[in-house]
């Protein structure tokens, strides 16, 4: 709309019943000269709306919590889109333009609407429709900021703090709407077909350039920001081949806030991969599998190129898990019953590892084997430190040797049964553990290279039950990364940070939490008073 008389805009606001004070600050807009005071009002009558409380924000939170779980959407959770959608519509902000950014909800229009990368959004977006005709005084541009942030916090992440006060675009033709090429390309200036000496695609260093400047250099975002904001975002979600042409989740479990993706980036080996790679679909990754023109990284290998690692670099000791979770299974053979599940970040004693094929496994001091190494190659363990030898209950289950000192002679028996063992050490040989039994019974060797593991240590709510059903055994995690994700490991200054949230999930928690509320809010008629 052009600009219009103090007349019209007096009439329009007395249509409207807009207050004194926001009249008089529009007739000093168009005494100022160049702007729209219809727009003005409009954004003034919004800005007034949310300042006297006419949504009750707190149910709108609620409504979004109770559509969040949906068994028939990926993984269960409509949450990723959410967080895309939030994501998307803040990314294209540029201050010299003062176009862009979450304010406006211009996604809603075919000009944003268009852009490749956001392709499938709509489906986020037609979700969340309800709840705005339930609250039809929430902006759509609030409501889709708003419902990243209560997933984010639902799935265990940071607590945002939620800000109102977005005010949508009228129509298609707000001069505000961005143009299509501001949100980052996976594959942004790299050269198809052609790879450094060191196997990666020609270009990734101008990829660099585009995310560090074109992108969020744009929006005012340090590197340290920037890889908050991938580490954070791309824990969630997968992307799929009709809409992308990627394909595959980044993490193991892409409904649940943690650090994996940064830990993954680190630890895990990643292989280049196109359309043709059809291998995958024979060792059941499939999903894997990129459209066609399409490039990304995945955590598996062929068949023929997993070869068996060097068990002695894994010596008995403490061991924590970096998987989103590992089966421990009564016998070393994958087939044998799976007795426990500890997750992510559990630590747990293994007191013996041994080579089975292309795997190393570890036999913890609880009982049961676990995986340090899958078949596959996947590390699933790092070793923290030597053992942690703990006093307390120990199940046998036969008759057991007791001797009259470390290393000494035998002296007796102990039956099968639950034990106290006051105090438990390392034999003379460095290796075998023994423990004396409480009340003056002898000496008892634990565990030996010859005799094996004669004796667990009993852990409440782990072992000193039966398990209460049976554990399910999903396939191996398949997981993919874009080339613009692994830029992030190759860039000395991105590895930087890398590596820092690759070991502290509560630094991530922080700055991810500050950096994507920064990103929602640039442009926000709150954010610029």
């Amino acid at each position: 709309m052009g600009a219009k008389s103090k007349g019209e805009v007096q009439a329009y606001a007395k249509e409207h019943s807009i207050e004194e004070k926001l009249t008089a600050a529009v007739n000093q807009a168009i005494m100022a000269g160049g702007a729209n005071p219809l727009a003005m009002i409009a954004q003034l009558l919004q800005k007034e709306a949310y300042e006297s409380g006419p949504v009750d924000y707190s149910l709108v939170r609620d409504e979004i919590k109770s559509m969040l779980d949906n068994p028939l959407w990926d993984d269960g959770s409509l949450g990723p889109k959410f967080i895309r959608l939030a994501w998307h519509s803040s990314g294209t902000w540029d201050p010299v333009t003062k176009t862009g950014g979450s304010n406006g909800a211009g996604m809603r229009f075919e000009q944003e609407a268009s852009d490749p990368e956001n392709a499938g959004l709509m489906e986020g977006r037609a979700f969340l429709e309800p709840i705005k005709k339930k609250f039809p005084a929430i902006s759509y541009s609030d409501l889709w900021v708003l419902a990243a942030y209560v997933f984010i916090e639902a799935s265990g992440g940071p607590a945002i703090e939620f800000s109102p006060g977005r005010v949508d675009h009228e129509d298609e033709n707000s001069p505000t709407i961005p143009p299509n090429g501001r949100l980052p390309g996976a594959e942004k200036y790299i050269e198809q077909g052609k790879l450094d000496a060191d196997g990666r695609p020609v270009g990734w260093e101008k990829l660099v350039t585009h995310i560090r400047d074109e992108v969020f250099g744009r929006m005012g975002f340090n590197d340290r920001e920037v890889v908050a904001l991938l580490c954070g975002g791309h824990v969630y979600g997968r992307c799929h081949p009709k809409d992308s042409g990627y394909a595959g989740p980044w993490v193991e479990e892409p409904t649940k806030w943690s650090n994996e993706y940064a830990a993954d980036m680190v630890g895990d080996e990643w292989r280049l991969v196109s359309k043709d790679d059809t291998w995958l679909e024979s060792i059941g990754a499939k999903e894997l599998i990129p459209a066609a023109g399409k490039l990304q990284y995945v955590n598996r290998k062929k068949p023929d190129e997993i070869v068996a690692p060097d068990a002695t670099q894994f010596l008995p000791g403490k061991y924590k898990i970096c998987s989103g979770y590992v089966n421990v299974r009564k016998e070393p053979d994958t087939k044998s019953d799976i007795i426990g599940q500890p997750k992510r970040d559990e630590v747990v004693n293994l007191v013996a590892v041994k080579l089975f094929g292309t795997a190393v496994r570890g036999r913890l001091d609880t009982s049961g084997w676990v995986s340090i190494i899958a078949t596959g190659g996947k590390v699933l363990f790092e070793r923290e430190g030597d053992l942690e030898l703990q006093p307390g209950t120990y199940r046998t289950v036969g008759d057991c040797d007791l001797y009259a000192a470390i290393d000494g002679d035998v002296s007796g028996k102990l039956p099968p049964g639950d034990h106290q063992l006051a105090s438990v050490g390392l034999g003379g040989d460095g290796k075998s553990i023994w423990g004396v039994v409480a009340g003056g019974g002898g000496w008892l060797r634990v565990f030996s290279d010859e005799a094996g593991v004669v004796a667990d240590r009993i852990v409440e709510g782990f072992n000193d039950k039966p398990p209460a059903g049976e554990f399910e055994d999903p396939p191996p995690p398949n997981q993919m990364m874009l080339v613009s994700d692994m830029v992030l490991a190759w860039d000395p200054l991105y590895r930087k940070v890398l590596e820092v949230y690759s070991e502290d999930e509560e630094a991530l928690t922080k700055d991810f939490g500050a950096a994507f509320k920064k990103l929602t809010e640039l442009g926000c008629p709150f954010a610029s008073a």
